[in-house]
């Protein structure tokens, strides 16, 4: 006798109280799932179901065995998901350091309820061979998330609303005193140059745009001695104040996806929903999620 085949109708039965209706939710023939009850029945030696009622009831020794019968379909159920999941190949995916942390665990914890075992990796390491998701940094004309930057400075007072800022304003005033404009490595980096161009349309030389380390940069930025520039939830993270730039000062991320993807993610609900986390862990506003 299959025990945990007999043991799962049995709960199915209790659960719903109907024979009818357990054999609707396994799937199974009505005849089937009583012949079920009744083998396992005369295997324990002991009747489990009251079927002298109208409508049918536990017995004392049905009650006795249903949470010891759950206990092990769960121990069961989770056997057979560790096997599953250590045979497969893990999904990678590849984010760019200083992503949202809230957002990524979010990521992680829908993957994961789908059955997807994740492995994630920082662009700052040695990423893996095959990453099945890899966010790359790219031009924000062809990105598919595009993340605004904005200017962090120290705390200012609660209650104090952000309100978008230029930025030209950030250059320095003539016979003021002389702030530095802090941007991350990741942004000076960029192969094309953008927020150095636009900093010099701006009236920022280099003499005040200074490459600095991230935990540098918001040590800085903390201490007032500078205005870091840099993405929302970047600010957030560290208790700095932040106001978004106008104009087009931003981040581009592309997502290269290796194929083949498990099914529920190469298309449908579950697909969008962890695209518009990954955006969101580059600080994308919602609507930029592919």
């Amino acid at each position: 006798m299959d025990l945990l085949l007999h043991l799962r109708g049995f709960a199915a039965v209790a659960d719903e109280m109907s024979v009818s209706e357990a054999a609707l939710e396994l799937g199974v023939d009505q005849p089937l799932l009583s012949r079920r009850l009744r083998a396992l029945e005369r295997e324990l030696g002991v009747e489990l179901i009251d079927r002298s009622r109208r409508q049918i009831a536990l017995t004392p020794a049905g009650h006795a065995l249903l949470p010891r019968a759950r206990h092990l379909l769960d121990q069961a159920d989770h056997l057979l998901r560790s096997i599953r999941r250590h045979d497969r190949e893990p999904f990678a995916v590849v984010v760019p350091s200083g992503c949202d942390p809230a957002s990524l665990a979010r990521l992680v914890a829908l993957l994961e309820a789908a059955g997807v075992d994740v492995r994630l990796a920082s662009d700052s390491e040695e990423p893996p061979e095959a990453a099945a998701w890899l966010v790359d940094a790219c031009d924000p004309d062809a990105a598919t998330w595009v993340t605004p930057l904005g200017a962090a400075t120290a705390p200012t007072g609660p209650g104090t609303r952000p309100h978008p800022v230029s930025l030209s304003a950030l250059r320095p005033r003539r016979g003021g005193e002389r702030t530095q404009v802090l941007a991350l490595p990741r942004d000076l980096d960029d192969p094309a140059g953008r927020l150095r161009r636009l900093a010099d349309r701006a009236g920022i030389g280099p003499a005040t745009l200074r490459r600095t380390p991230h935990r540098l940069a918001v040590a800085e930025a903390l201490a007032g001695r500078g205005t870091l520039v840099c993405a929302r939830h970047e600010a957030v993270t560290y208790g700095l104040s932040w106001s978004p730039l106008t104009g087009p000062v931003a981040r581009g991320h592309r997502l290269v996806e290796q194929q083949p993807l498990p099914g529920p993610l190469a298309a449908g609900p579950l697909r969008r929903q962890a695209l518009a986390l990954l955006g969101a862990c580059v600080g994308a506003p919602e609507e930029g999620a592919g």
